[in-house]
């Protein structure tokens, strides 16, 4: 059983980058992570990690140990879970967009965890919305479909956006009243959609390439930006409903909306017979139905 601890604890110091950050990740001091680790080299007869003052980074031999170490937790979870019969049991490896999941998904993992006790997660946050599962992570929360053959999308709820900015930017600039007059104007770009912005309405559909004043690829930083009257900007509608109660920020192009995307879990096809992948994706579908 400690050398499982102790792969766990490896697995965390790759994907965190430092010893200090796997420590705060599983709560225990850091020369607990040195110890783990030391232990792990001792008993593999290697060493894991090249260490200095600045960063940890995998030498060869730990690079050549890592798929094994993850495949190696990813058979014992799944064998935990069905030596447990009936019972939810087991861990979960969740990858997902930290601005979506602090307003859509974490409450709901939250709840999860408390519905199921016995079911531990590993919730990996980044960046980015459109990004791919992974045979390492148990399901990811994305809104691309997989090109992967072995991976299942999963689709969840819509996502839908729409045209934002500040009342100041648009007493400055004036109001756009179709998506080719966005050309002439400030705009702050997604990295999900780019500086081809797509409109669709009544009487077309209209491609339009911006020029950014400023690009991100964090929603709330681009929030932000639109708030401090930069510019304009494709947002989250749901990111944005206490600004248009507030008066803050005005949606713009009534008439002309992005194409939604949905959100979706992306599966790995084997961690389909794990029951609390299942579990987790029925538990998802009832609260995120339409």
């Amino acid at each position: 059983m400690d050398t499982l601890v102790n792969v766990r604890t490896f697995l965390a110091v790759v994907r965190s980058g430092s010893f200090a950050a796997a420590a705060r990740a599983l709560s225990v001091a850091p020369s607990v992570i040195s110890k783990r680790i030391g232990q792990l080299e001792h008993e593999f007869g290697i060493t894991l990690f090249h260490r200095s003052t600045r960063q940890v980074l995998l030498t060869v031999d730990g690079s050549r140990v890592l798929p094994r170490c993850q495949k190696l937790l990813t058979d014992y979870d799944e064998l935990r879970e069905f030596e447990t019969g009936n019972t939810i049991h087991g861990h979960l490896r969740i990858d997902a967009p930290g601005t979506v999941t602090s307003r859509i998904f974490g409450p709901i993992f939250s709840d999860f965890l408390a519905k199921y006790p016995s079911v531990d997660m590993d919730l990996r946050l980044n960046d980015r919305l459109d990004n791919q599962a992974n045979q390492d992570c148990d399901l990811v929360i994305g809104t691309r479909p997989s090109t992967l053959e072995q991976i299942i999308d999963f689709p969840l709820m819509p996502y839908t956006n729409a045209t934002y900015a500040s009342y100041e930017y648009l007493e400055k600039h004036g109001e756009p009243e179709h998506p080719r007059e966005l050309v002439d104007h400030r705009c702050l770009v997604s990295l999900l959609y780019g500086t081809v912005w797509h409109f669709y309405s009544e009487t077309g559909d209209y491609a339009v390439t911006v020029i950014p004043r400023f690009q991100v690829n964090d929603t709330l930083i681009l929030r932000e930006a639109v708030r401090r009257h930069l510019g304009i900007a494709v947002l989250p509608t749901t990111l944005v409903e206490d600004d248009i109660k507030a008066g803050l920020l005005k949606p713009l192009l009534p008439s002309f909306r992005p194409p939604p995307l949905w959100l979706k879990a992306l599966v790995p096809m084997q961690k389909l017979s794990k029951p609390s992948v299942t579990a987790l994706l029925d538990f998802l579908d009832e609260r995120l139905r339409v």
